[in-house]
């Protein structure tokens, strides 16, 4: 329901219209079923054209009602200067947009329809008052015979109310969504098994599977590697660790960067008190051989690379 400043109106109202018989049990029966609505919406309408009041029901928060403007009637049942000047009088609040207009945010308070809030604590008996003179009154609905109802849940589910002595409005079935189209491999899959098939063979580990992180665990030279493929670019990450637990004083990064500015195509990583060595190339479109390329590189350089950082001599390497 709308939230915000709630509109003043006059505590005023003028006398209610003398009521056909009948008017007075419906009133004391629409207060009994709003007074069971949870979180559920109320819409009583007339038969015969689309004059209508309605209420959000919120029990935590109140009841937002609303009735009918000019916006959703036909030009026969256009409301005039006064049957306007009675929804006022009555305390509705004019219309504040259009029905094609955006929906406010939840502080501005408005409707495209006549508007009233009644917050918490409210009385179903007066909002049930309300919309009985509203009916009789400026929308000129003679009897509760010519009304009908629909009530549903926020899920659109229809809500069914004995107590109300009118007839309810069967609500159109639910639209069923189609079953969802298999979805195919993603650019991301197929870059992937592209990658697994040439490290694959490029090992000889037919058995080789990307683990929990998306990497492939394989040999450079004779130290371990990763091998990650990325899809947004599409690129193909391979790396090997070449020292942990070093402090990355400005010496070593000054050193770092003299490699790097050095080396072609490789790069030195420094993380977490960790030294690695890596290479990305572009996969679109993927070739085996930049990938043996990639592996090449770095088991060619690490050895190099380590001595010049003055790396830790304590290596992962590949068990034989």
């Amino acid at each position: 329901m709308n939230e915000g400043t709630v509109q003043s109106v006059s505590s005023e109202s003028p006398p209610p219209p003398a009521q056909a018989p009948g008017w007075e049990a419906f009133q004391e029966a629409l207060a009994s079923a709003l007074s069971v609505l949870k979180e559920e919406c109320l819409i009583v309408s007339a038969k015969v054209g689309n004059r209508f009041v309605q209420f959000n029901v919120c029990p935590d928060e109140g009841v937002f009602a609303e009735s009918v403007s000019n916006a959703y009637l036909g030009p026969d049942e256009k409301l005039d200067v006064g049957q306007l000047a009675e929804l006022l009088s009555l305390g509705w609040a004019p219309p504040t947009r259009t029905p094609n207009a955006p929906s406010p945010d939840a502080a501005t308070k408005g409707s495209p329809n006549h508007f009233r809030e009644f917050p918490r604590p409210y009385s179903c008996a007066d909002v049930a008052r309300l919309a009985v003179r509203t009916l009789t009154g400026p929308l000129r609905v003679g009897s509760p015979a010519e009304l009908e109802y629909k009530a549903f849940d926020e899920a659109g589910h229809p809500v069914t109310l004995p107590a109300l002595p009118i007839e309810r409005l069967p609500l159109p079935p639910p639209k069923v969504k189609p079953p969802a189209k298999p979805r195919g491999p993603s650019e991301l899959d197929r870059l992937r098994a592209k990658v697994l098939a040439a490290a694959r063979a490029g090992t000889g580990q037919g058995s080789l599977a990307y683990d929990d992180d998306g990497a492939l665990r394989v040999p450079v030279g004779n130290r371990v590697g990763w091998i990650r493929p990325y899809q947004r670019p599409q690129y193909v990450r391979v790396h090997i660790h070449l020292a942990s637990d070093v402090d990355g004083g400005k010496e070593l990064l000054a050193q770092i960067h003299g490699v790097n500015s050095r080396l072609p195509v490789v790069r030195v990583i420094y993380k977490n008190r960790s030294v690695f060595l890596g290479v990305d190339f572009p996969a679109l479109p993927f070739r085996a051989e930049h990938l043996t390329q990639a592996v090449t590189l770095l088991a060619q350089f690490a050895e190099d690379v380590i001595e010049e950082l003055r790396l830790p001599a304590e290596t992962e390497k590949v068990k034989n």
